[in-house]
């Protein structure tokens, strides 16, 4: 792991430290996407990353426009989200099993322009906003190039989370690049992550596993992602790759403790 904070000098949230622009190691796996693992180097995702940046910025929006996502976690979705950073637009991730009602008050309350993500998620929305599915289309969209990251002042938004609690409408959260630079940076600092292998299947439109994808991709480590969670196929990635470390939700952990075979298998 680096021994100082990964970020460049632009302080987007982004953004990649040189070591990781050029680093061969797998930055993420996931090992159930259509039956075959499918894994992502940090120099893969930093050309990526820049390549959906560059598409993004030719659509010539003000900076800080917000571009919505809504999708299971993939590798798709974590490039999305740094390349809408590294772009100077703000990234909105939406809980996809959020009622449509819901989905549609939350586009419109952001104001977003585009929305991003899986195919059979983005034709449950029915208002005219423009869309972008991954795989083949967001591929389309994707220029090659120099990207010039997007360099933001101390209160430029990097995302917008939208929750409500318990109750009510969702409302967006402002998050800051500087804010949570500041998380990853402390984090980082304590080396947390030091020779561990991280498993994530909480949804990257939550903070849980959102800040957690942030530090592993600064703390340069390999990080499993699966789209959600399974209890079975969570404990099948956590045997297979010898997964250290983990986020989980009390009531994943109860749903992993009634697998009792697999449990006693590994």
């Amino acid at each position: 792991m680096p021994d100082s904070p990964s970020f460049t000098r632009s302080d987007n949230l982004g953004a990649f430290s040189d070591a990781l622009r050029h680093s061969n190691q797998p930055a993420f796996i996931m090992p159930f996407t259509d039956g075959q693992p499918r894994e992502i180097t940090f120099q893969q995702l930093d050309n990526r990353a820049n390549a959906i940046g560059l598409g993004l910025q030719r659509f010539d929006w003000p900076q800080g426009s917000r571009v919505a996502v809504l999708a299971r976690n993939s590798i798709d979705y974590i490039a999305s989200l740094l390349g809408i950073m590294r772009a100077g637009l703000v990234a909105v991730p939406i809980n996809f099993r959020f009622p449509v009602d819901t989905i549609e008050r939350i586009l419109t309350d952001s104001e977003s322009r585009l929305l991003l993500g899986d195919e059979d998620q983005l034709k449950r929305v029915v208002s005219d906003i423009a869309r972008v599915p991954f795989g083949a289309e967001l591929t389309a969209l994707q220029r090659v190039g120099q990207l010039e990251c997007f360099t933001p002042a101390h209160d430029d938004l990097a995302l917008m989370l939208y929750t409500s609690g318990s109750t009510g409408m969702p409302k967006g959260v402002r998050l800051t690049h500087a804010s949570h630079r500041w998380v990853v940076e402390t984090r980082l600092a304590a080396q947390e992550l030091t020779g561990e292998r991280v498993l994530i299947a909480a949804p990257f439109y939550h903070m849980n596993a959102l800040a957690l994808a942030l530090l592993t991709l600064a703390s340069q480590v390999t990080t499993v992602l699966l789209p959600q969670f399974e209890a079975r196929r969570y404990l099948e990635a956590m045997n297979h790759y010898r997964c250290t470390w983990l986020t989980a939700v009390p009531p994943m952990l109860a749903m992993m403790l009634q697998e009792k075979d697999l449990l006693e298998a590994y």
